[in-house]
């Protein structure tokens, strides 16, 4: 079920998002994060059978992954 998302989420981002605004956010699609969450790249928060992340872990993880791919 597509939703809305706010242009200024991608400048403003809250400090806790969901897979769908993550993959926003990033430009990554929802398959993409879900594959670096199970690599253990990009840190989540389980509640139930929520998945959410906290944005400031989020990109100081995808940070590192720059800093080492280059």
């Amino acid at each position: 079920m597509p939703r809305n998302l706010s242009p200024d989420l991608r400048t403003n981002p809250p400090v806790i998002i969901d897979e769908l605004e993550l993959a926003y956010i990033t430009g990554l699609c929802p398959r993409s994060i879900r594959n670096h969450v199970a690599a253990g790249i990009i840190p989540r928060i389980k509640i139930g059978r929520r998945v959410l992340f906290r944005w400031p872990q989020v990109e100081a993880a995808l940070a590192k992954l720059e800093g080492r791919l280059s």
